[in-house]
């Protein structure tokens, strides 16, 4: 009785006087069981969109075929300090596997951290040469991967000297320096590059230094709207290729007719609905455009390919027939085969497809 007594005035104490129980050491964050964790940053006003259209697809994929283990998603911000914050308590509750961070500079922030402790798929790349901790893993839309792959298609197609047209943005810099560097390794030549003129009425330069070049092939990196304001001016004689940045959707036949010859890459999600996987999964509800649709297909094969890590099916030489493409695990980067299609009276065609 009088233990019982003094354990009740203790507890009243404690109640009444909460400086007593600051004092007490911090519980130990409880695990909540084994899981998948999602981290995206919901909470970013840049981002939150983008990060909302990934979320949206990994649950459609869900919805489709049950995850291995239970999801958890964990709404970050894009500072670093937080997403590595989030990080650690997502593996505290139990993440077996994890599905994260989303932009750049936050991947880039946990592949120098070395706090990464389970299998981990980041959806972008870090910076460039960064180190990777065994076991993270990057699977994303890399403008730079579609800049290779155009590299090596034009190379099977028998082409030899190429003439670069770039934009000058960041990521049209990034695509452009992508795709010399593999040109160039595979034996292929760079006769000439031009960046764009903020004033249109200079665009003629450019007609006479793609004809001069003599180049067989012309690699845009540039967005849509900049190639449809360039194409004019580019020698006919070569034939020209771009990223996925050049296609705008099914819906904008109109527009692109001025693109008609123009080879490109992109995801089955967009170019193929009646590929065996696409037609699994529901569309996107949002009418945010391809850039969303991407997003949304990102998210699906994320999932697909995390319910397989947390299976134990990943290993080298692991491959997936995906929405984003034919993805292959090659060391520790997921990479992406992408369709390769061309502009024809307006419509994306398929290469490998004839036309009905």
């Amino acid at each position: 009785m009088r233990h019982r007594f003094l354990t009740l005035v203790l507890l009243t104490f404690a109640w009444l006087n909460p400086c007593f129980a600051a004092d007490a050491p911090p519980a130990a964050p409880a695990k909540t069981g084994a899981q998948i964790a999602v981290l995206l940053p919901l909470k970013s006003a840049s981002f939150g969109h983008a990060a909302d259209a990934v979320r949206k697809g990994f649950m459609a994929a869900m919805s489709i075929a049950p995850a291995q283990l239970p999801v958890k998603v964990y709404a970050t911000d894009e500072a670093s300090d937080d997403i590595l914050s989030v990080y650690l308590t997502a593996v505290q509750e139990g993440a077996k596997v994890v599905v994260g961070p989303l932009t750049r500079n936050a991947v880039s922030a946990l592949a120098a951290s070395k706090i990464v402790s389970v299998p981990t798929i980041a959806l972008n790349a870090p910076e460039e040469n960064a180190a990777l901790p065994p076991m993270l893993y990057l699977f994303g839309l890399s403008i730079e991967a579609e800049a290779r792959q155009i590299a090596r298609i034009a190379l099977t197609e028998g082409k030899h000297s190429a003439f670069i047209v770039s934009s000058g943005t960041p990521l049209a810099i990034r695509a452009q320096q992508a795709f010399a560097n593999e040109w160039k390794k595979l034996d292929g030549e760079v006769a000439g590059q031009f960046t764009l003129p903020k004033d249109p009425d200079d665009l003629l330069a450019l007609r006479d230094a793609s004809i001069k070049s003599s180049a067989d092939i012309i690699f845009l990196a540039t967005d849509v709207e900049k190639a449809r304001l360039v194409r004019p001016y580019l020698n006919p004689g070569a034939t020209t290729y771009a990223t996925s940045q050049v296609f705008a959707g099914k819906g904008s036949q109109i527009h692109n007719v001025d693109l008609n010859g123009v080879r490109f890459v992109d995801m089955p999600w967009l170019l193929e609905p009646d590929h065996t996987a696409v037609m699994v999964y529901p569309k996107a509800e949002s009418n945010g455009g391809v850039d969303v649709e991407r997003l949304y297909a990102l998210g699906i094969d994320a999932f697909r390919l995390a319910n397989s890590l947390a299976r134990g099916e990943v290993h080298n030489g692991f491959t997936l027939d995906g929405v984003t493409g034919k993805i292959n695990l090659n060391g520790q980067l997921f990479e992406r085969e992408l369709t390769s299609a061309q502009f024809q009276e307006g419509e994306a065609v398929l290469m490998n497809k004839p036309r009905p």
